[in-house]
């Protein structure tokens, strides 16, 4: 019988993770409509490994000082020119 609850327990586990992951995908679709109808730009990556994935967080760290968001391989910038900067050398 215990056996049978720590299945449940893991069963929830992942159904609470997937619906987290599903209400945050959401939530970051309407924020980013709402923000490029505002003006503000969206950049969209291609898939990547880990590492250039830490470095484009790191080069943005070192070098957005505006306001940005991102989820994934999307990204959307405040400033037109902080895109066109993220673009130039990360595309």
């Amino acid at each position: 019988m215990g056996r049978l609850s720590e299945y449940d327990d893991l069963e929830q586990s992942i159904i609470n993770d997937a619906s987290k992951r599903m209400s945050d995908e959401i939530d970051f679709q309407i924020l980013l409509g709402m923000l490029c109808e505002m003006g503000w730009t969206k950049v969209k990556l291609t898939p990547m490994t880990t590492e250039r994935s830490n470095a484009i967080d790191q080069w943005v760290k070192d070098n957005i000082k505006h306001p940005f968001k991102t989820m994934g391989l999307v990204w959307v910038f405040e400033r037109k020119e902080d895109a066109s900067w993220f673009v130039l050398k990360w595309i």
